[in-house]
């Protein structure tokens, strides 16, 4: 209940910002009484954040303060998180909760010291910009936060089965987002990240990316239990399809194809009959839909649906196609050039990295421009070039024990095998766009690592029925 009232408060404030705009009165009696709330409630306040950046992406996570003529960048999502960190330490005074470190936590908090360092240097670095700086601060440092906090509330089966049903709830909600873009022929908030070949999208970048985390719990959920609900979310999970093709975004269905790859290896032998029958399901849905449309098509040929389908159909099919043909693609023309700058800069200061802030001038026979070292679109490299060797090879360090200690437990049940995948699909995922360098994506780097650990450490409490799969 604490999650929910904290998600009416914040709507209503986003409302009426997208109606009319920032309003100061608002935000004064909408964000401190939901911050309060995850005070004294930091799991709902956990639940919330999940839920209202599925729905609101920008607009709940990167919503400025503005007084005049002034923006001040303590955002919606800041005060609720503070909080929530908050009321975590409040309950540690009152000795309400307790937490034991792992040798694996030493490893985030060493990363933690060297963000800290690398941005007091920066500081005097040349070049360096104070507002990009603070802004790298705050992703690598403070939203690496989310792991210990999930560590600390999420620390039953239960806590972590909701923390789902939040997420699951936020991706049907976006099912809205994809029937008003594929009705509109344009993605809500879409603009943000255009499209380098011809065509629109459907669904806006980041609606669908958390859609492909929805997708792959579903799938893994569905293989591993059998309830009520399977064929709600089986409808729910055929629909985020179409919207993560719709996003247009050939780094999601990468990643999405080699995840769902690698659960039907790890399930081929476990779960072999349950496996079949989804593929199944999928399969049938898949082709039940290319005939209704093919069908509609033949039906009204000049219509403005039947043009639509056939745009749609080009514009997926010049996408997919652009993947045999990258070095055309002015995307990955791009990326191309900016890594590789970003790299020969690098080299001068291999160690310790050039620091926070940075822009670097990436100049081509037709481009030329300014590019921040942290929007470089691949997270691991920015991180690498910014922070150093050093700082790199202790985030890495943390990411593979952290994976490890869960790879390793014998028993697991759905989440623990959605979490792992999920991850996986988020590492392949970020090296392609800033996701550790924007708090909309990057926090759930941050939870995921976090519900790995407090995996580890929850007692199976399904160790007697289908959903718990020994390996």
């Amino acid at each position: 209940m604490s999650a929910v009232f904290i998600i009416a408060f914040i709507s209503f404030f986003i409302l009426v910002n997208l109606i009319a705009g920032f309003n100061l009165p608002v935000y004064l009696f909408t964000i401190p009484i939901a911050a309060l709330i995850s005070f004294f409630y930091p799991r709902g306040g956990l639940y919330a954040i999940v839920f209202l950046t599925f729905i609101f992406e920008r607009f709940f996570t990167l919503q400025p303060i503005i007084i005049g003529r002034m923006e001040y960048k303590f955002y919606p999502l800041d005060a609720i998180f503070i909080a929530l960190l908050a009321g975590i330490a409040y309950k540690f005074i009152k000795k309400e909760i307790r937490f034991n470190f792992l040798k694996t936590d030493y490893y985030l908090i060493a990363f933690i010291a060297l963000v800290f360092i690398n941005f007091f240097i920066s500081l005097f670095g040349y070049g360096n910009d104070f507002a990009l700086s603070f802004s790298s601060l705050k992703n690598y440092a403070l939203y690496s936060l989310f792991y210990f906090a999930v560590v600390i509330v999420i620390n039953k089966y239960e806590y972590a089965a909701r923390l789902f049903k939040f997420a699951f709830a936020g991706a049907a909600l976006i099912i809205f987002f994809i029937v008003i873009g594929a009705i509109t022929q344009h993605g809500i908030w879409s603009d943000y990240t255009p499209l380098s070949t011809e065509g629109v999208r459907l669904l806006a970048f980041t609606h669908g990316f958390y859609l492909t985390m929805a997708f792959l719990a579903a799938f893994i959920y569905l293989i591993c239990k059998k309830s009520k609900h399977g064929m709600i979310l089986f409808v729910l999970s055929a629909i985020w399809i179409i919207g993560i093709i719709g996003s247009m975004m050939r780094h999601l269905w990468l990643s999405l194809f080699i995840s769902v790859s690698i659960l039907v290896v790890y399930f081929f032998k476990r779960k072999k009959r349950m496996l079949a029958q989804i593929v199944i399901k999928y399969t049938l849905a898949a082709i039940a839909i290319a005939a209704l449309m093919v069908y509609s098509m033949s039906l009204f040929p000049k219509s403005d649906l039947s043009r639509a389908a056939f745009g749609a159909k080009t514009v997926v099919e010049k996408r997919a196609d652009s993947f045999l043909k990258y070095a055309k693609d002015e995307s990955f023309s791009w990326r191309n050039t900016v890594w590789t700058e970003a790299i020969k800069q690098y080299a001068k200061k291999p160690v310790f990295g050039f620091g926070f802030g940075k822009k670097l001038y990436v100049e081509t026979e037709n481009y030329r421009n300014f590019v921040e070292a942290r929007n470089i679109h691949n997270s691991l490299i920015a991180l690498l070039v910014q922070s150093g060797l050093i700082t790199s090879i202790i985030f890495i360090i943390f990411i593979y024990k952290t994976f490890r200690q869960l790879i390793i437990k014998k028993e697991k049940n759905w989440i623990d095998v959605a979490v792992l995948i999920m991850f996986i699909n988020y590492l392949i995922a970020f090296l392609f766009q800033p996701y550790l360098e924007t708090n909309m994506l990057g926090i759930f780097f941050w939870i995921l690592l976090g519900l790995m650990r407090s995996s580890v450490q929850i007692k199976s409490e399904l160790s007697s029925n289908s959903e718990t799969i020994r390996i």
